[in-house]
């Protein structure tokens, strides 16, 4: 279970939700079933950057693979082309179901990132990873 309520919610996409788990950390919450495509993987890249400009540092995006039914090539590319330069410091895709790890993987197998990016079993093992990323690459903008 996601504990979106536990968390502020800063906003949407077409395919998902945007919350803050901690100041330097998001949540990217995919609607039940969402397809992730060339579209989508812009609106996510373009969310998260106005959001840490408007806060004035980096940070990471924690996204939950197990509500992703499809994840195309197009989408692939844009966040292993586009995510250059990001002030996004990391992605942790978190697939708690063996489906959800198995979409992490193949994404992780076929296109990456400029970014780091690792695959988790749940969100509870992501953040240590997450947190020292945000502590090597974050800071201001």
């Amino acid at each position: 279970m996601i504990p979106v309520d536990q968390w502020q919610h800063l906003g949407s996409s077409s395919n998902a939700e945007f919350y803050l788990v901690e100041t330097e950390i998001l949540a990217v919450v995919p609607y039940e079933r969402c397809e992730d495509n060339e579209k989508t993987a812009r609106e996510s890249l373009a969310f998260q950057t106005a959001h840490w400009r408007s806060v004035g540092h980096r940070g990471a995006a924690i996204i939950f693979m197990d509500r992703v039914l499809v994840q195309d090539g197009g989408a692939r590319t844009v966040y292993e082309e586009e995510s250059h330069g990001l002030l996004t410091t990391c992605f942790a895709l978190v697939g708690e179901t063996f489906f959800g790890r198995v979409t992490a993987s193949v994404y992780t197998g076929l296109k990456k990132p400029a970014i780091p990016t690792q695959v988790f079993r749940s969100l509870e093992d992501a953040l240590p990873w997450i947190r020292e990323t945000n502590r090597v690459r974050g800071g201001r903008i």
